[in-house]
């Protein structure tokens, strides 16, 4: 049964197929009596299914208050199939099972976490199952430990997993209603969730290159770095210390007036952090200022890392483009980035999905404004932002919410459960799904030059 679920001519729309399947699953499963305390909607049921698996984290219901144990333990389970991925998860017990995997079944897993394949495919998903459930019991010890003494060991415990899940997938759904807000001058509250979500959204082939090179430097070998793990610790980092900082100049007097300063230096960090994918706030975002919504806009634009429990077009992407800029200005031929060049077909690929997400932004955008913004004037003004916003953090996989989640129409809530579910499988994996199985046509047209500028 499971091998039907594979298709051999499009790998990529095997994960398009599982996703949908589990994501129709949960919401069956969250529409249950038993999953509600009151009862809730098959599209809000939806809506919490897809931002779960697609670990985005917007919410039409507030989980905390809405759903019982029961509901909350589907929206688990979906943020941590949604965060490694169903592939991921099918094809680690069939190595588990000793079954013989197809090649367009090892394409699929390659293609999702180690795309150069450098490691055996045993060997790699079962580094990644223990690396993150190692993670995800680490931060929810620690949690654990912090919050047992406020809420009570049982109470600690259930709170500790879910939230060490949800930062570690990226997921930003909190049981608390405020989400982290009552723990913004927490310190080991925010290092914690921000530690699980800088971890998860590094990628798990970052990762794997990390460890091998610090075990072969312990060894006395001195093993190159690649250029793409340099590029997503490089990018990494800069939006880190870009964000925390512009968002502390914009705010100290604004959303983060009346803190003492390491607190609004602490909360602009974890903003900054969160923004890339995870969707935790432990601050208002109503009280920022336009400045500061729009750096996050474009931290959720840009996102984490390949292979990684996040979304947006990623941070290689962003790197590239970055490249290719400062190698045009310098005037050269090939984009450099590390003393390496990257190849022609690479650029192509950041290029293309760079764009093709712009345009889908531009898209869902739109259809958001003409099914939520009613007629002209000052409300339909003041519903751009919040709107636009929303469209970013869905298509990033991000969760965070001017407070439109809440109010949106039922033509607004499919636009944004499409969005998410484009945003999380990524728009390149949906072009493939759709490609034909090879172009037609063994020819190539005359080149000629186009007027640029």
């Amino acid at each position: 049964m499971a091998r039907l679920l594979y298709s051999e001519a499009n790998p990529p729309r095997t994960l398009l197929t599982l996703f949908a399947i589990v994501i129709l699953l949960g919401a069956a499963l969250l529409s249950l009596p038993i999953a509600t305390h009151h009862g809730i909607g098959f599209l809000d049921a939806l809506f919490t299914a897809t931002s779960a698996v697609c670990v985005t984290g917007l919410m039409t219901v507030d989980p905390g208050t809405v759903f019982t144990p029961f509901g909350q333990l589907v929206i688990l389970a979906l943020i941590q199939v949604g965060g490694l991925g169903i592939m991921t998860f099918s094809t680690f017990f069939m190595v588990l099972l000793r079954r013989s995997l197809t090649l367009p079944e090892s394409a699929v897993i390659f293609d999702t976490l180690d795309p150069n394949r450098r490691l055996r495919i045993g060997e790699l998903l079962k580094q990644t199952m223990t690396f993150t459930f190692s993670v995800e019991a680490v931060g929810a010890l620690v949690l654990f430990v912090r919050w047992a003494p406020e809420h009570g060991a049982a109470d600690a415990a259930w709170l500790a997993v879910f939230h060490s899940v949800a930062a570690f997938c990226n997921a930003g759904i909190s049981l608390f209603p405020d989400n982290l807000m009552r723990y913004s001058g927490d310190v080991v509250v925010n290092a914690v969730v921000m530690a699980l979500i800088v971890t998860g959204g590094l990628g798990f082939l970052t990762l794997a290159e990390l460890r091998l090179n610090y075990r072969a430097r312990r060894s006395g070998k001195r093993p190159p770095v690649s250029a793409n793990c340099q590029l997503t610790l490089a990018v990494t980092g800069a939006l880190i210390v870009t964000g925390t900082a512009l968002i502390f100049v914009f705010e100290r007097n604004h959303g983060l007036a009346g803190m003492a300063a390491p607190h609004q230096a602490m909360a602009a960090l974890f903003q900054s952090v969160t923004a890339r994918t995870a969707g935790f706030n432990t601050v208002d975002l109503n009280g920022f200022t336009n400045a500061s919504l729009y750096v996050i806009l474009l931290l959720m634009f840009v996102g984490a890392a390949p292979g990684s429990t996040g979304g947006g077009v990623k941070v290689t992407t962003f790197g590239a483009m970055i490249a290719l800029i400062w190698s045009r200005l310098r005037a050269r031929e090939r984009v450099e980035i590390f003393h390496r060049a990257i190849a022609h077909r690479t650029m192509s690929q950041a290029l293309f999905v760079f764009f093709l997400a712009a345009q889908i932004l531009v898209l869902f955008a739109l259809a958001l404004f003409v099914s939520e913004s009613a007629g002209s004037g000052p409300a339909a003004r003041e519903a751009f932002l919040p709107l636009l916003f929303e469209t970013v953090s869905a298509f990033g996989t991000v969760g965070l919410s001017l407070g439109a989640t809440a109010n949106l129409t039922e033509p607004g809530k499919i636009l944004v459960i499409a969005l998410m579910y484009i945003g999380r499988l990524g728009a390149l994996t949906m072009i493939m799904a759709a490609a034909r199985r090879a172009p037609h046509g063994a020819y190539r047209y005359a080149e000629e030059e186009i007027t640029i500028g």
